[in-house]
């Protein structure tokens, strides 16, 4: 699912991935509460996180991966050159950059880059980067979280636009330079790809007298011709199209004037205006886009706060330990079943012999439904100490291990007993019916995925009615 939060309305799209690329479920869209946004930056992720919650229960959107819209003003969005010396400490690079920019708070900032194409000709190196400043997004991002609103990634908005746009307006395009210039939430995005490679991006704040004066056309249209001026200068040799896209806030009756008011300063140039509110729905799709993994832009910026991942991977193991706990207790209430059923038996064998005055076996039958008594009540106190045993903060993945051990286990095999001290052996008591079945067991635990090695250090006939053998088997974990 992604959401998308800009020009006060809240739009959400769920997307599925299938053969033929991706499908559009589920959208949905509101207005932002009041109070919950004010200068570009959240202000009440409470009560926006409720507003969405709403939103998805009112469209029976269940909870699903999610990639949000980076809310936060100032944001930083520059391309740089990556000297070949920085080469092996790229990050390193990028934040001693970040640095000489005085939009953003040094100590504070929340920065993430990634890669981009250069021509073919070219040996330089480009990363993309983008910053804000970290505790605004931490500190919403959190309290959305807490709400329970599971955020995945945050990235800008228009990155998300990009990215749904590129296989119709970039993909194959390589006579013709494509600029897009967003207008969203005060912020002009100014972005130029040329052979389908991000070339050129910038921002600058739109102050809201200009936002809503009659000269508002003109600014734009300068800004645009700023740029292309630029390239023609800078690539005098090529004769390469240009393509202009314009998303802005207008009203839809304004786009016809508002691309005449273009043509003065553009009318050489293809120019595509489109309003905000029509494209609310398509950033939605870029952001859910993220999340599968559609081949497109290649830009992938991730500003997901690390209190955030830690605190989802906190969540995460916690659950894995609640499972795994309740898949060993049920092992154990199974083997407490399995074995009162067996004194049952003994029970009426008891009773039987009573009756036929056949009292040469009662001894034994009795002695063993001592030892199945004692067993019961041994398996019984181990249920209560089991979650004990789990809160140690081992990072074993016990819930794969004992799905292995499960599918290894032969049905002439039976295990009464699992042991492991120091998380990186494993002690596995239990009967079977002959020796050929332990030896066959052995071997599949050999096989497991989470089990280095598998060895058979004990075995002895069973002292009891039936023809079992005991077992010992000692495995190695993997790490």
């Amino acid at each position: 699912m992604g959401i998308n939060i800009s020009d006060g309305r809240i739009t959400l799209a769920l997307l599925r991935k299938n053969k033929g690329g991706v499908k559009l479920i589920k959208a949905a869209g509101c207005p932002v509460p009041d109070g919950a946004i004010k200068n570009g930056n959240i202000e009440d992720a409470k009560a926006l996180a409720k507003t969405i919650k709403k939103l998805k229960t009112k469209n029976r959107i269940h909870s699903h991966r999610t990639a949000f819209s980076l809310v936060a003003n100032p944001t930083l969005i520059q391309i740089l050159d990556l000297p070949k010396d920085a080469r092996n400490n790229a990050r390193q690079f990028v934040l001693n950059e970040v640095k000489h920019y005085a939009v953003l708070p040094i100590k504070k900032a929340a920065v993430d880059f990634c890669g981009i194409k250069s021509s073919a000709k070219s040996p330089d190196r480009r990363v993309l980067v983008v910053a804000t400043d970290r505790q605004k997004i931490t500190t919403a991002s959190m309290t959305m979280n807490k709400e329970g609103l599971n955020i995945d990634a945050i990235e800008p908005a228009w990155m998300a636009y990009i990215r749904a746009c590129y296989a119709k307006k970039i993909a194959g395009t390589f006579d013709t330079n494509r600029l897009f210039a967003i207008v969203c939430d005060g912020t002009l995005t100014l972005s130029v790809f040329r052979s389908q490679r991000l070339d050129f991006v910038r921002t600058e704040q739109v102050e809201p007298e200009t936002l809503h004066s009659e000269e508002y056309p003109q600014w734009l249209a300068e800004k645009i011709d700023a740029v292309i001026k630029f390239y023609d200068l800078e690539a005098s040799d090529k004769q390469n199209k240009w393509n202009v896209t314009l998303v802005t806030d207008i009203s839809a009756w304004s786009v016809p004037g508002t691309t005449e008011s273009l043509k003065p300063k553009l009318g050489r140039l293809k120019i595509e205006v489109r309003t905000l509110e029509h494209t609310h729905l398509t950033m939605a799709v870029g952001l859910a886009m993220k999340l599968l993994n559609v081949p497109g832009s290649g830009l992938n910026i991730d500003l997901l706060p690390q209190e955030l991942i830690e605190a989802k991977s906190t969540e995460k193991q916690t659950l894995m330990i609640a499972n795994i706990a309740a898949a060993i207790i049920f092992l154990l209430i199974l083997s407490v079943g399995f074995l009162i059923a067996k004194g049952k038996r003994v029970n009426s064998h008891i009773e039987h012999n009573k009756q036929t005055q056949v009292s040469r076996n009662t001894p034994e039958l009795l002695k063993e439904k001592a030892l199945l008594q004692e067993r019961i009540t041994d398996l019984s106190e181990k249920l209560d100490v089991t979650k004990d045993a789990l809160s140690d903060g081992s990072a074993l993945k016990w819930d794969r291990i004992l799905s292995e051990i499960r599918r290894a286990t032969p049905k002439t095999v039976r295990l009464t007993a699992l042991r492991s001290s120091d998380n990186s052996r494993m002690l596995l008591d239990g009967q079977a019916l002959s020796y050929g079945a332990i030896y066959l067991f052995v071997d599949a635990l050999g096989t497991c995925q989470n089990i280095e090695s598998a060895s058979l250090i004990g075995t002895e006939k069973h002292n009891g009615p039936e023809p079992l053998v005991k077992y010992s088997i000692r495995c190695s974990l993997i790490q």
